[in-house]
């Protein structure tokens, strides 16, 4: 059907359904009132509009010293803050800045005297010491503020001032990439008038052309909380033909570049967000294209400057001179995150329909995946056995954990990676027979991954099958859920695993040992999130939902606003692994990317999803659970696609509402809630004792618990009542 009469039969659809007269029963009156949009979303947002973000309070510290007219510094070109100190760092103002913020820290000087002037960052107030919160430990990874990236050079979580001759704005001189505290001091006697406070913005300035909205504040915070970490998480690499292009990194205070594994999952946020963000997935994920090495794989990380033109990624000969990954990361492997970025590449056509961008990436996907095939003996029945190669040692999403072995993780990763790349070769090369091949390889895949790593006894996915402590961990089977790899008795009683044994105050634990070499215990908000996912996938939003409300609420309530990195099973914002660079615990980010709840409301509770490439097709299949009303616009290559339904008192009606751009045409589900009903759509009865009516029931069927429509477009009203 062509685009031009795609929308002659929506519109014909449309005006029948609205002019005609049909029984004037309750459905039929609520089916011609398209449910309304609620703009109170726009208050869910976190980013401070503008160039600046400035104080909101501010507090003195302190007995080294006096402060005067503290507020001064919450009113720019009023009246100074005075602090004078009497003992190095004897006295400081205490700045909170409301949200964490990502930039460049200004302080405006009116005079200065005596000692040098410090301005110390934090993303959380118990960590706000004279080094920020820095790891104090000098053999520690993240001593001193350190960062792998480029663009917040000279990195530091502190910055020390000479005290300036006059009046002046004192700019940090490198990026501070997250902060929500700042302190200033002075390192001995001395004094300070302080006009102002503030940081000057560097993340992407997302339009949020996508947005959601429930009845429920947890989530809605969950999604903003989410979706404002994301945001912080951006930063733009260096000129390109194309001009500078923004990318997401591993997070803004720590590491600031960018991982190959995180954009599968980042990326599937970002969709929900911002349809400006379709171009920063793809430059994301373009910055690995031209650094594949020789035998098929990406490097784990690379540096947000990576001058890799769209479209030419080059032979597989390493990173472009000067541009390898920076530091330890470029002295480890990390396959499974090779595997990850083929799965977002197929993702990336899903969501754009961008074929132009994908085609040039098809080699370097078939490389990757022939590495793998090439280190899959059939002793391990074809499945990837993670060693160290090329005199590199192996690592995993978790590092510093040991990963050598069968991993159940990285071998679900294997299973979508293969399916991925049937997926484009199917639909972007045209050639059915590789499709076919690779789909044969993962099934073989996922055969020999149940047989080796499905635990019946348990009713779990095993860790790693050089584990010694035989491990069912949380990643193992958020992994499976998530990707497909078990069928549906399995997923019941993998969920039901996690929820017996795993399941914790915060969130669910990554394992039940303290002590297991292979996995530390805490609380990884990645694998929470591909549970989630996983949790709807197999019909269990309940469990879903209560995920999100316990880890995400618990995080967005105890730090700064945004959800963590990790977490400790103690539900502290800090996970030490002893033994290892990263001894303090306190490396942890407070703002993570890949810490999204976004995927799992927008894409279930919305239930919003591309069917074709580009959602030229699209599915609306809303899952309630326990909701009362929920609505939002995904934001499509076309346009917006909106969604909007609610659920009557005591489940006595129910109304969803959906809106495409022009052009595209999907299909709806209409959920039943557990009972047969008479469903009215824009007006006219199309369904009514267990089966079609009429032509605005043509092609509808039932699935499930719900009512599908075929072939909907415009703008559509569907409602039951009774």
């Amino acid at each position: 059907m062509t685009r031009s009469t795609m929308v002659l039969v929506c519109l014909a659809a449309t005006l029948s359904g609205t002019l005609a007269a049909g029984p004037r029963d309750r459905a039929v009156a609520l089916s011609r009132e398209p449910v309304g949009t609620d703009p109170s979303w726009r208050r869910q947002v976190l980013r401070v509009p503008g160039t600046f973000v400035r104080p909101t309070s501010v507090t003195a510290e302190g007995d080294g010293g006096t402060v005067t007219g503290a507020d001064g510094v919450l009113r720019e070109g009023g009246a100074a803050a005075v602090l004078t100190t009497t003992a190095p760092r004897g006295a400081r103002l205490v700045i909170d800045l409301g949200v964490l913020a990502g930039g460049y820290v200004e302080l405006g000087i009116r005079r200065a005297s005596g000692a040098p002037i410090r301005a110390s960052y934090a993303e959380a107030r118990q960590y706000l010491g004279p080094e920020g919160d820095a790891d104090p430990d000098p053999d520690g990874f993240f001593h001193g503020g350190r960062s792998l990236g480029t663009d917040d050079d000279p990195d530091g979580r502190a910055d020390v001032y000479a005290p300036p001759r006059g009046s002046t704005v004192l700019r940090s001189p490198g990026l501070r990439g997250s902060q929500r505290y700042v302190a200033i001091t002075l390192d001995g006697p001395g004094s300070l008038a302080l006009d102002f406070v503030r940081v000057r913005q560097t993340a992407f300035p997302g339009a949020y052309d996508g947005h959601f909205l429930s009845s429920d504040p947890v989530l809605n915070r969950a999604w903003y909380a989410s979706a404002y970490g994301l945001e912080l998480s951006t930063a733009r690499g260096r000129r390109t033909a194309v001009g500078r292009p923004w990318v997401v990194m591993d997070g803004p205070k720590r590491d600031r570049t960018v991982y190959a594994g995180d954009v599968q999952l980042v990326a599937l946020a970002a969709y929900q967000q911002d349809g400006a963000y379709r171009r920063v997935v793809r430059d994301t994920i373009n910055l690995f294209a031209c650094q594949q090495r020789p035998d098929g794989t990406l490097p784990a990380t690379s540096l947000i400057d990576v001058p890799c033109e769209p479209g030419d990624p080059g032979p597989p000969d390493g990173s472009p001179a000067g541009f390898e990954p920076p530091g330890a990361a470029g002295q480890v492997r990390l396959d499974s995150f090779t595997l990850l970025w083929v799965v977002s590449v197929a993702d990336y056509l899903r969501f754009t329909g961008d074929r132009a961008f994908v085609r040039p990436l098809l080699p370097v996907a078939r490389r990757a995946l022939r590495f793998f095939g090439e280190h899959a003996p059939n002793a391990d029945g074809g499945l990837f056995r993670t060693a160290d190669y090329d005199g590199l040692p192996a690592q995993n999403w978790h590092t510093p954990d040991r990963a050598a072995g069968v991993d159940a993780t990285t071998n679900a990763a294997y299973y979508a990676a293969l399916r991925s790349l049937a997926r484009l070769e199917r639909s972007v090369a045209g050639d059915r027979g590789a499709a076919a091949a690779l789909d044969r390889r993962a099934d073989r895949v996922r055969a020999a991954l149940l047989t080796r790593l499905w635990d019946p006894a348990a009713g779990a996915m095993r860790l790693n099958t050089d584990d010694p402590r035989r491990d069912h961990t949380a990643d193992a089977n958020a992994a499976a859920l998530a990707f497909g790899v078990l069928d549906l008795p399995r997923a019941r009683r993998a969920i039901a695993y996690l929820d017996t044994h795993l399941s914790g105050p915060y969130g669910t634990l990554t394992t039940r040992h303290p002590d297991n070499p292979y996995m530390t215990r805490y609380i990884s908000p990645y694998v929470l999130a591909q549970e989630s996912l996983g949790r709807f996938r197999h019909g269990d939003g309940a469990g879903a939902l209560g995920l999100i409300r316990t880890a995400w609420d618990h995080m967005i309530r105890t730090g700064p606003g945004t959800p963590w990195e990790e977490a400790g099973a103690d539900g502290q914002p800090a996970v030490p692994r002893p033994g290892t660079s990263l001894a303090w615990g306190g490396h942890v980010g407070m703002a993570h990317a890949w810490s999204t709840a976004v995927p799992a409301l927008s894409m279930n509770v919305l239930g919003v999803r591309p069917l074709a490439d580009g959602y030229r097709r699209w599915a609306v299949e809303p899952e309630p659970v326990d909701l009362r009303w929920a609505q939002g616009d995904v934001p499509v290559p076309a346009g917006a696609l909106s969604v909007r339904w609610r659920r009557g008192a005591g489940d006595d009606s129910f109304v969803l509402t959906v809106r495409a751009p022009d052009g595209t045409a999907g299909r709806v589900a209409v959920p039943l809630l557990h009972k047969d009903r008479t469903i009215a759509v824009n007006g006219r009865i199309a369904w009514r004792d267990g089966r079609p009516v009429g032509e605005p029931g043509r092609g509808a069927h039932r699935v499930g618990d719900a009512v599908v429509f075929e072939r909907v477009c415009g703008t559509a009203t569907f409602a039951w009542a009774g």
